[in-house]
């Protein structure tokens, strides 16, 4: 790389770095922290309906979405998202993709990771969301999905060698089935992607990966606490979350998703032929 451009490099990158702290240092109310998306090569600037991803799996945030639908689309259609393998060593068992299907329409439509954001400036992103607290049953259930699925690296978020543009297992390393690279679902979900997920023990104070809209968004609740608790502010419940209190409204995605996914595979389908 020439002096010019690694320096054009750092200057861009020490630009988006700044603009990204200004941006998260901007926020300063609960209503700031639940209107912002993630700033990413996807996402939106402001989360706002998305009446296109009803069809998709990444139907839980049609109403309030940090995605617009072609990309849930994207998700849904194109197997190597970001130019990202899942299948790096074998390929993935049904179940196994359904929860990395729910995992990136987390990650490119939630509106409620305002108060888990941190700077992380990448090529597809200035923005990454950190430690959000994963229902504890929900990892187990993306575990069991998983436990016998292959990897060759812990942490997908490095580690990785990217030369032919494609996620690669490096040199050295050899492909091994989860329960093997894991050691409980615990450190499958805090590690897998590099903290992006904390698990809870506590179900009314986590987030799902996928629920049943039909009784609202209980990941709203949930970060307007935290919010709530990082300006050191009286936090207010939302109303229409309060459906979530009993857990009717979250979704039992060991059977719910497979009825999803076959709903939403039978409309491509149709589509195709």
């Amino acid at each position: 790389m020439s002096g010019f451009l690694l320096l054009t490099t750092v200057s861009v990158l020490g630009t988006n770095i700044i603009l990204a702290q200004a941006r998260l240092d901007s926020l300063k109310t609960v209503d700031d922290y639940m209107n912002i998306c993630l700033d990413g090569e996807h996402q939106k600037s402001v989360p706002g309906p998305e009446l296109g991803l009803v069809k998709e799996l990444c139907s839980p945030w049609a109403e309030r979405s940090c995605c617009s639908a072609a990309t849930a689309r994207g998700v849904h259609m194109d197997r190597r998202w970001l130019n990202f393998d899942w299948d790096h060593c074998k390929t993935l068992s049904p179940r196994c993709r359904e929860y990395f299907l729910m995992d990136l329409c987390f990650y490119e439509c939630s509106p409620n990771v305002g108060p888990w954001l941190v700077e992380d400036v990448r090529k597809i992103r200035n923005e990454r969301f950190r430690d959000v607290p994963i229902c504890k049953s929900d990892c187990e259930n993306w575990w069991e999905a998983c436990h016998d699925d292959y990897t060759c690296l812990d942490n997908w978020a490095t580690g990785f060698d990217w030369s032919s543009g494609i996620n690669t297992c490096p040199q050295g390393s050899s492909c091994r089935p989860f329960h093997q690279v894991y050691s409980n679902s615990s450190d499958f979900c805090q590690t897998l992607m590099g903290g992006s997920f904390r698990v809870a023990d506590n179900e009314q104070d986590c987030f799902y990966l996928w629920f049943d809209p039909t009784y609202g968004n209980p990941n709203e609740a949930v970060a307007r606490k935290k919010a709530s608790e990082i300006l050191n502010v009286t936090y207010k419940m939302v109303s229409h979350s309060s459906n979530h209190d009993s857990g009717n409204g979250a979704a039992n995605t060991s059977g719910l998703t497979g009825m999803v996914l076959s709903a939403y595979f039978f409309h491509v389908l149709t589509l195709r032929l």
